[in-house]
């Protein structure tokens, strides 16, 4: 059987393997507590995404990222900790 090419995990592995390890896991990256946490993670998707090489892979990414922000732009307390925190964990 051949190896099937999926789009979407290779887009995932070529952004994962563009960031050095000790910047993902670092702890400070991973505490999303000050006002400007979501503007950076914003600002980092969008950086990153504009970074695949495929055209539409790289729309793709950028759209999702604008939308998903968009759509979360109201969320407060807990919830929006947790979903810096999983911003975070994609990039």
């Amino acid at each position: 059987p051949t190896a099937v090419h999926h789009p979407i995990r290779s887009f995932h592995n070529k952004a994962q393997s563009s960031i050095p390890y000790s910047r993902r896991f670092n702890q400070a990256n991973t505490s999303m507590s000050s006002p400007q946490a979501p503007i950076s993670l914003f600002r980092s998707l969008l950086r990153e995404a504009n970074k695949v090489d495929n055209y539409n892979f790289r729309h793709y990414a950028i759209r999702r990222t604008r939308a998903g922000f968009a759509a979360n732009r109201e969320m407060t307390g807990n919830e929006a900790v947790v979903a810096l925190n999983e911003g975070q964990e994609q990039l």
